[in-house]
């Protein structure tokens, strides 16, 4: 009984406190601003029983703050929680400096800026996961997240004299690794062509340095959206082991992805839109090896039931092959359903 009267003081005095808080920020022009999402749903698996569960329902959430100290300082911490970790962790911290119009900074724990698709948010993504392209490259380091200082730009279209975006990011991880990424797009319209090239270096017993590129075009409007892009990237980590096997040691992957979406506007209660898409994409992990590849083909639907709440369907189609094999296999293959809402 007394811990429960303790908790009820406690929430009142956290609720006064948050009252008050929400006063001052308000004296102060709304110097904090709230964002992120939160998602439950149900994945199923084509894959065998025995090599774990083929079914998963789950849940996760975002809390993104965004600080405004002045017109020149920006900061930012995003933290992350899941029904896999069933625990909440911080998954980024940023300041960001405006020293001039074209050109500002960014250092923290942030994403590298390679590929197109990346940098968009997670909530943000018109299908539920990133590419299997997008998530490959990354695995392999181009992209994820790194202690790092950027120069960037982001185009905007009441500046057409100035149409271009850019990145120019140096960054460090904990695994020994340091490199620099540098990413740029032409606008035209709501058009746009682009170029990443990201090289990294990794110290220790066994040094290699490996380079990655990529190049992409893309339109984007309210309604349609479409973009491909195709990757040439080195493997450390593969040219690694095949250097210990006195082997070729430059082991380069290349990938390429297609996709398109568009967007049926509709003003109901509980349909705000319909938005189907198409992405297919294919990895080969190690161009010098024929037949070893996987080829992605996700297909599904948002449906709106607010600009902010979609429920999403999610069909994804993955085919693998390796030179051992003589067709491919669709195991990983999955359905996703799930709810989503941003705020």
């Amino acid at each position: 009984m007394k811990n429960s009267i303790f908790f009820v003081f406690i929430l009142l005095l956290s609720l006064t406190n948050i009252n008050a808080q929400e006063k001052d920020i308000k004296k102060e022009k709304d110097k904090i601003e709230f964002s992120g999402y939160g998602t439950g749903g149900y994945t199923f698996y084509n894959k065998n029983i025995l090599n774990g569960y083929n079914q998963e329902a789950y849940y996760e959430g975002k809390v993104q703050l965004d600080i405004d100290f002045n017109k020149r300082i920006e900061g930012q911490l995003d933290f992350r929680g899941n029904s896999l970790d069933n625990a909440v962790k911080l998954k980024e911290f940023s300041i960001k400096l405006k020293i001039i119009d074209k050109f500002r900074l960014q250092f923290g724990n942030i994403k590298k800026p390679f590929g197109y698709e990346y940098l968009i948010s997670e909530e943000d993504l018109i299908s539920i996961n990133r590419s299997y392209l997008q998530e490959a490259a990354a695995e392999i380091g181009y992209g994820g997240r790194s202690l790092s200082l950027m120069a960037y730009y982001k185009y905007n279209d009441k500046e057409p004299e100035f149409p271009f975006s850019y990145n120019f990011s140096v960054f460090k991880d904990n695994s020994l690794f340091t490199g620099a990424v540098a990413r740029i797009i032409y606008h035209i319209g709501n058009y746009g062509i682009g170029a990443t090239y990201e090289y990294e270096n990794k110290g220790g017993e066994n040094k290699t340095s490996a380079n990655g590129f990529g190049f992409n075009g893309f339109y984007e409007s309210h309604d349609l959206n479409a973009m491909t892009e195709i990757f040439y990237v080195q493997d450390p980590f593969e040219s690694i082991r095949q250097r210990l096997m006195y082997r070729e040691s430059n082991i380069y992957g290349f990938g390429a992805k297609i996709f398109t979406s568009y967007l049926f506007d509709y003003d109901y209660d509980f349909l705000k839109g319909l938005e189907p898409f198409l992405l297919s994409t294919i990895f080969i992990p190690n161009t010098d090896v024929s037949g070893n590849n996987v080829i992605q083909i996700l297909t599904g639907i948002n449906y709106y039931l607010h600009k902010d709440v979609r429920l999403r369907l999610n069909g994804d189609l993955r085919l693998t092959k390796n030179q051992f094999n003589i067709e491919h296999t669709a195991d990983d293959s999955r359905i996703i359903l799930e709810l989503q809402m941003r705020y």
